[in-house]
């Protein structure tokens, strides 16, 4: 998973927290007692799809908060932590257990970029309204 945000409300970011275990980029969190981690449980906050493209070669969507929605859930947008030390691949990147999180609360208007899975993609299309799943991903509103 990648992702980052392309439009803020402002630049307010978490970054108090460590990951519990290996964290992908661009993936929808929460904060439990061993620190960060996908979300358990579908969050509520909505998005609408703007445009399906890719994102470093990988499946992805383009969208915009319109609701933020009632649970504590944020976006990961992680620094990259390239330390020259290694091949480094800014689509497969993951924060290390143990390392800050830098994060955010996705907010009305703010637009953001993700990498999906084939199958979700194949099954958005631009306009579509989405919500956070279980595992960090996105899934389309019933």
């Amino acid at each position: 998973m990648a992702g980052y945000f392309t439009k803020l409300n402002g630049h307010v970011y978490e970054g108090e927290y460590k990951a519990a275990s290996t964290l992908a980029n661009g993936v929808f969190v929460e904060i439990g007692a061993n620190g960060v981690a996908p979300i358990a449980a579908a969050g509520d906050a909505e998005f609408v799809i703007d445009e399906k493209t890719t994102l470093w070669g990988l499946d992805a969507v383009r969208m915009h908060c319109i609701y933020e929605g009632t649970k504590d859930h944020y976006f990961v947008e992680n620094e990259f932590e390239d330390y020259g030390d290694k091949d480094f691949d800014y689509a497969t990147y993951t924060v290390p257990a143990g390392h800050y999180v830098k994060m955010r609360a996705p907010e009305k208007g703010d637009q953001l970029i993700m990498t999906v899975s084939a199958e979700t993609y194949a099954a958005l299309a631009a306009k579509d309204v989405v919500k956070p799943a279980a595992g960090g991903s996105i899934a389309k509103k019933s």
